[in-house]
């Protein structure tokens, strides 16, 4: 016999007194999930079958795929057999009922991204958070990057990707129209390109001439391929299906590929703006950050505002940028949303001239090493040395630190989305995610320990 919760009219309200007391139900109360759902646009028509989510858990799910750390097929796996998982989106499936829709995930995040206004959302987040948040006055800033699934990008691998891609197109749009397929060396090329890849020292010579043989190729399947697209325009009534949106914008890329490497050939000194270094991300650019491992990144960089160990977004972009220059937009951000900003923390690429006079003209304390005379008082000095290196030492640990944890525990080590705009959003739920495992442990310490400990 099963105990007496057990049976169905209990076992619900039984596993919702579970479901709170433990740490992904912290989690979930930290979150407010139905004032997120409400930027969304509901559905507009009831025709067709019921969607599995509603946008509470199309949001819930971008929160659960940073806390879980899994991919979307282990998640989905884990949602169709999880109670606990089903309760915070929402949902729950029938016995014996499964999602097996394989691609429901990433079409789930897909649309969240191209639906959610990010800033309003932070904004409401800001505003759940607050009174679980102490030390307004003091914000602290720093920029990282958080670098995109990529294999490391060269100008040899770049043309390859490029021409098999074209390869592919042309052998498909020539089946298709019913044509001969035009003769070109790709054979011959992709033996001369698996014989360079195998090589363990490739030379600047080498390496000079495989490019140079690269776009000679490149140069001749675009123009095929252009010659099989105007022969598919000029057919009476064109299939659609056979070149889409999507196929136009890759050739036309591939075009401006081509362009940026034949320049970069013939003048391998001179600088590229707007540069594409990925066929299947061109949004990308080479950002460099000058590390001793990592001279340069690629992915996108994200200015971080943090206030009592949450942190914010304050401007990102997929291209390199001076964050020391985005101090006066951080203090603006910190007034708009937390009030009156007393002290400010960040490193020495921040102390520009402009920011210092900026600081002083608002009255804000920094953790910058002063500048000129100082003051004659010993007692004054040694105070204002002590607490510009608490400030200092506050955010090297704490906000360089909160990106490690970030990167190690909730997915932004190497994002793995597919397109820009899903790049934003799994970048904002994986920072937004890190806050609200925090502030769930804050709201569960403030309750009474009875009821932290006890199941009603």
């Amino acid at each position: 016999m099963f105990p007496p919760f057990f049976y169905p009219e209990e076992s619900f309200r039984h596993r919702q007194q579970l479901f709170a007391k433990s740490a992904l139900g912290r989690f979930h109360a930290s979150l407010p999930i139905s004032q997120l759902a409400a930027l969304l646009p509901e559905r507009k028509t009831k025709l067709g079958a019921k969607p599995w989510f509603d946008n509470y858990a199309k949001i819930a799910l971008q929160f659960l795929k940073a806390y879980e750390g899994r991919s979307d097929a282990k998640l989905l796996e884990r949602l169709n057999t999880d109670w606990a998982l089903q309760m915070f989106c929402g949902i729950q499936l029938a016995s014996g009922q499964q999602i097996k829709d394989k691609d429901l995930i990433w079409k789930t995040r897909t649309w969240v991204s191209a639906h959610l206004d990010k800033d309003k959302a932070q904004a409401l987040l800001i505003s759940h958070w607050k009174p679980w948040m102490s030390n307004l006055h003091l914000g602290m800033s720093d920029a990282t990057c958080y670098e995109s699934y990529i294999k490391f990008p060269t100008d040899v691998k770049l043309l390859w990707d490029s021409i098999q891609w074209l390869h592919r197109q042309i052998k498909r749009l020539a089946k298709a129209l019913g044509q001969r397929r035009p003769r070109n060396k790709y054979k011959d090329q992709k033996k001369k390109q698996l014989n360079y890849a195998r090589r363990r020292r490739k030379t600047r010579k080498l390496e000079r001439r495989r490019r140079r043989q690269l776009l000679y190729l490149c140069n001749k399947l675009l123009f095929q391929m252009g010659s099989l697209l105007d022969t598919w325009s000029q057919q009476e009534a064109p299939d659609e299906n056979l070149v889409d949106e999507f196929t136009w914008q890759r050739y036309q890329i591939i075009g401006k590929i081509h362009v940026q490497q034949a320049y970069h050939y013939e003048y391998p000194a001179e600088s590229i703006p707007g540069r594409i270094v990925s066929l299947y991300k061109p949004y990308l650019r080479p950002i460099v950050r000058g590390k001793e491992s990592k001279r340069v990144e690629f992915g996108m960089k994200v200015n971080t505002w943090q206030v009592d160990g949450l942190n914010f977004i304050e401007h990102l972009s997929f291209s390199a940028f001076h964050e020391g220059n985005r101090l006066k937009q951080g203090i603006a951000f910190h007034h708009r949303h937390f009030g009156k900003l007393r002290t400010v923390g960040a490193d020495a690429i921040y102390a520009t001239n402009a920011n210092r006079s900026h600081c002083s003209k608002l009255n804000i304390a920094t953790s910058f090493k002063p500048k000129g005379r100082r003051k004659q008082d010993n007692l004054l000095r040694q105070q204002e040395d002590l607490a510009r290196k608490a400030i200092a030492t506050a955010r090297s640990t704490v906000l360089e630190g909160s990106y490690g944890n970030d990167k190690n525990h909730y997915g932004l080590r190497k994002v793995k989305a597919r397109n820009e705009l899903t790049e934003v959003a799994w970048v904002f739920f994986g920072m937004m995610t890190a806050n609200a495992v925090k502030v769930g442990k804050r709201m569960a310490k403030a309750l009474p320990t009875d009821t932290r400990n006890r199941i009603p």
